[in-house]
């Protein structure tokens, strides 16, 4: 407050200090939203990458059960950039115990990301 009697009101000093401690709180407001977006973003894309892992090995372990050793393809419209792939080959080459290893890659517009899985064919 100003110490002039019979003037109130606020200084020029007093304003400027209020306008820097607002920004301030802003400024770190505003950092930590877009952390908070930015890990967001991260875990979104890795939960979509596991989902589409464990969704392609389902596939391909039914797929080996139906006689198909390979297959590939996309996830629609809805995904676009996004692909996938596998393969099973024998485990043992005399086939005593029909066992197959089964490589499924997924990929993205930002990376990509295999997983390999045993798997025991009934069907034989």
């Amino acid at each position: 407050m100003s110490t002039t009697p019979g003037k109130e009101g606020f200084t020029l000093i007093e304003i400027m200090v209020a306008i820097a401690i607002i920004g301030t709180s802003l400024l770190i407001l505003l950092d930590a939203h877009y952390n908070a977006m930015s890990l967001f973003a991260g875990a979104r894309d890795e939960a979509l990458m596991q989902a589409f892992l464990e969704r392609v090995l389902g596939q391909a372990e039914v797929d080996l059960l139906a006689g198909t050793l390979e297959g590939g393809g996309d996830f629609g419209e809805r995904y676009p950039g996004y692909s996938f792939s596998y393969t099973a080959q024998p485990v043992d080459k005399d086939q005593t115990v029909p066992l197959y290893e089964v490589v499924v890659n997924v990929k993205s517009p930002n990376e990509e990301r295999s997983m390999n899985l045993i798997v025991f064919n009934m069907a034989q």
